[in-house]
């Protein structure tokens, strides 16, 4: 699993029962990733293996605070030196009794509890590492090559790139009670197109990403044809009149909304500090009583799916909106013991050696009972809105801008073959949220995506949904 070999079971519980004779409760979480990426342009090419040396974070609660301590140097001689340091900053200790009851509070549960020790590795079908570095290499030229000449013949492609990559991360988590080791590979394949024709330029992205090994990358002609149609729309686009639009959102693109407009708003950690209106309504209707949104890291097989958060929380599904009701944030050890919120598991990390952050994974709509074809039906004038390319929001404010390479125009029902590119959504995020009017039945995920907390602490993510019908403001 890990490419360092790592302390034993009973070696790292030993840290843990001595560190709890000072404190109140005590977690070792070692963390690592090993990754490489294939970029092939038109005129170069990029060969990037990389590697995370794992390292260690040990996490203690006095009672009041939290106290960490992350170190890379993992033999048992540092583990004691960093344990003994730590041991000798308290003098005094906490009763069994005060132990179990945080331990209740942290991880809560009604039954007894007993000792977890468990495994959770995603299996490869093909192991990334058992094929030859040449024969990745020549599959993206080969797709680069095929993008190239299934494109228009009067279509100059100023830039085709393929780009491969496989990341590894692995994490071993240990407290009282709890031994875990995951070990999730993610391979992605990504596409991006310069084009020019009759001295307009157009460019677009796609791909998609999901946990397993290098049966993942497969790209059919089908794929690279939708692809290359939707390039080739964009070179013939205008620009839309701004203004306030029946509008569907299709699965990427309410994918982007669902994160932005619940997002960083409600993840927990922002509230104590003032930094989310979420806060403000918590168990108030901020959306169509059509709409249920999710964060979910317990998707199989979804690229930013796992087994247990970085602060060894198990996963499952959190329902943030029900109804339209806001009903929960996403909290983090810290956060839920300071608002006195639900423990979810989105105590997530950059690395060992950066700060556990309450953060989103898996966030979708949920589905409803309406097919593509009857909410087109149902608009006769309007936009359907493909391929998002940015996103932001506020937080505080709940304000709230998309950004996407193209929309489709519909008339009387039916789509009519004029594109319009680029397109921006703005708009205060209940407005916009309570104005949705269809939900499809289906939900889409294609896995790309990372986010970062301000402007660092990078994590993956994904997001998606069903088609959405709604009223926006679009320019």
């Amino acid at each position: 699993m890990f490419s360092t070999t790592l302390p034993p079971k009973n070696f790292l519980k030993g840290c843990i029962q001595r560190l709890e004779e000072r404190y109140l409760y005590a977690s070792i979480l070692i963390k690592g990733e090993e990754s490489e990426r294939i970029c092939i342009r038109l005129k170069e090419e990029e060969i990037t293996p990389s590697q995370k040396r794992p390292g260690a974070v040990i996490t203690l609660w006095d009672g009041s605070h939290f106290h960490e301590c992350a170190f890379n140097d993992l033999t048992e001689e540092a583990f004691n030196h960093k344990v003994d340091k730590l041991y000798s900053l308290r003098n005094e200790g906490f009763s069994a009794d005060e132990k179990e009851a945080f331990y209740r509070k942290l991880f809560p549960t009604d039954a007894p509890i007993e000792e977890e020790a468990e495994s959770f590795i995603v299996a490869e079908e093909i192991e990334w590492k058992s094929v030859p570095l040449q024969q990745k290499v020549a599959f993206a030229r080969k797709q680069q090559e095929a993008f190239k000449n299934e494109c228009d013949k009067d279509i100059r492609l100023i830039e085709m790139v393929l780009l491969l990559q496989y990341v590894r991360s692995c994490s071993l988590f240990v407290n009282r009670y709890r031994y875990f080791i995951q070990e999730i590979p993610r391979t992605e394949i990504i596409y991006q197109a310069i084009a020019s024709k009759k001295k307009k330029n157009a460019q677009l992205h796609d791909g998609k990403s999901a946990q397993g090994g290098y049966e993942k990358i497969a790209l059919s002609k089908k794929e690279r044809k939708n692809f290359l149609n939707d390039l080739t729309k964009l070179l013939t686009a205008k620009r839309l009149s701004p203004g306030e639009y029946d509008v569907i959102f299709d699965p990427e693109f309410a994918g982007i909304f669902a994160h932005e407009a619940f997002g960083h708003g409600t993840e927990v950690d922002q509230f104590p500090k003032g930094r989310s209106k979420g806060a403000e309504y918590l168990n108030k209707q901020v959306a169509s009583t059509l709409v249920d949104m999710y964060d979910s890291p317990n998707l199989p097989g979804i690229s930013a799916s796992y087994f247990f958060d970085d602060e060894g929380q198990r996963t499952s599904s959190t329902q943030i909106i029900e109804k339209g009701i806001l009903k929960q944030g996403l909290t983090n050890a810290y956060s839920a013991l300071k608002a006195a919120l639900p423990r979810t598991a989105n105590g997530r990390r950059e690395s060992y050696a950066r700060k556990a952050y309450a953060r989103m994974s898996n966030t979708t709509f949920g589905t409803g009972e309406n097919s593509f074809e009857e909410m087109l039906a149902s608009i006769e004038s309007g936009y359907l809105l493909r391929h998002p390319s940015n996103g932001m929001e506020d937080p505080k404010g709940w304000g709230i801008q998309l950004e996407g390479y193209m929309v489709e125009e519909i008339k009387n029902g039916k789509l009519t073959g004029k594109v319009y590119s680029p397109v921006i959504v703005t708009g205060f995020v209940p407005d916009l949220l309570n104005s949705i009017s269809m939900v499809g039945k289906e939900r889409f995920i294609k896995g790309l995506g990372f986010c970062g907390k301000g402007h660092k602490e990078w994590v993956k993510v994904t997001d998606g949904g069903p088609y959405l019908k709604l009223r926006a403001q679009l320019g």
